[in-house]
């Protein structure tokens, strides 16, 4: 039986490592860029952010 309860407790820690290890910082954002005020506005929270090249994407 501890056996059972240590692999369940490696499990849920295996798990919660590889959650955060693919959540993105981006919450649901969605950028979409503004023209006329040269700028990128997020659909789902309105943050604006103003960058010098053509894409929010981050570099891989």
């Amino acid at each position: 039986m501890p056996i059972l309860a240590l692999l369940l407790l490696g499990g849920v820690l295996a798990y919660l490592y590889w959650r955060r290890k693919t959540t993105t910082l981006t919450r649901n954002c969605r950028w979409r860029e503004d023209r006329q005020a040269g700028d990128w506005a997020c659909a789902y929270c309105g943050a604006r952010a103003q960058t010098s090249t053509k894409c929010l994407a981050p570099k891989s």
